[in-house]
């Protein structure tokens, strides 16, 4: 029987994946699924983009989410002429993504910086804090075309076979969630259906739906949201933390959040090996404590002139 092991947002810590592959230890024939965010806020996005790409040559099979740290590379891919296809996607998910991926808060300057792009240090290029996101984006708009900022063609390959979402072993594979109104719908698959025809983008983003039970019968699995966050999201984050305060993913109202915020100081990189009978029994967590230095931001000051 082949194992089928998710993970939760990798963000740039090859180090820390590095150690969970190891600890796993995957086999020809096993899969590795991806709740989304490989890469950004973490010192080396390439270094995972790479074992990945590794992992794959291997025959190891791999499902990969989109997240929206993907929807923002991918849209900035696109717009400075790199040769990606973006057409298997509802338009609608990259609305906005391309000026997201601007804005310095998102930290997707580490992502250039992990692969030597030039600009990823470069004030000129990024909306602080106090810069209009849009007004910043059309003063760019000239000089996209003209930067140098295409990822290795293997990668944009690897990126450009992310999925929306993935159904099997009575699991729903999201990277965010589901909007609270679709979590009411019998189906899974036509509440993932109802939601990227009404609001695609929700699939990527939304927090609205956390800590709330779906109808349907598959438990979701997510990310995007790290454990420590929650308070800012959940009323009662007590279903998450153990006696330590310590914030751990646990199957909780239906759902199993995986993001445990690896690039944060006290982080942790979360996967779940999921049983053929999909029976959250049985499921079997793996934890593994943040290998990567802590990306440092040299300008983070300008947030706040």
């Amino acid at each position: 029987m082949n194992r089928l092991v998710a993970v939760g947002d990798i963000h740039g810590c090859s180090q820390t994946l590095a150690a969970l592959l190891k600890r796993i230890d995957l086999e020809p024939g096993d899969t590795l699924l991806s709740t989304g965010d490989l890469s950004s806020k973490g010192e080396d996005s390439q270094g995972v983009h790479d074992q990945l790409v590794e992992l794959e040559e291997r025959g190891v099979n791999l499902i990969l989410l989109l997240g929206n740290h993907e929807l923002m590379l991918l849209a900035m891919q696109r717009l400075v002429g790199a040769d990606v296809d973006l057409t298997k996607f509802p338009e609608s998910v990259f609305e906005g993504a391309d000026v997201s991926f601007l804005v310095r808060d998102n930290e997707t300057w580490a992502t250039l910086k992990s692969y030597g792009i030039e600009g990823a240090e470069d004030p000129q290029y990024w909306a602080f804090r106090y810069t209009d996101p849009q007004e910043h984006f059309e003063s760019l708009t000239d000089q996209f075309t003209d930067l140098n900022w295409e990822l290795p063609q293997s990668h944009l390959d690897l990126l450009s076979r992310c999925q929306t979402h993935h159904i099997e072993r009575n699991c729903l594979f999201v990277h965010s969630g589901i909007l609270p109104k679709f979590l009411q719908m019998a189906n899974a698959h036509d509440a993932v259906e109802a939601q990227l025809q009404e609001d695609a983008r929700a699939l990527f983003w939304t927090r609205e739906g956390l800590g709330e039970r779906p109808s349907f019968p598959e438990l979701i699995v997510h990310g995007h949201t790290p454990l420590p966050y929650l308070h800012t999201c959940v009323a009662d984050t007590s279903p998450w933390r153990d006696e330590d305060l310590v914030f751990k993913s646990v199957i909780h109202n239906g759902t199993l959040n995986l993001d445990s915020g690896v690039f944060l100081e006290a982080g942790h990189l979360t996967a779940v090996e999921i049983p053929e009978d999909g029976n959250p029994a049985n499921f079997e967590m793996i934890r593994v404590s943040r290998r990567d230095p802590v990306c440092k931001d040299r300008l983070w000051h300008f947030n706040f002139m």
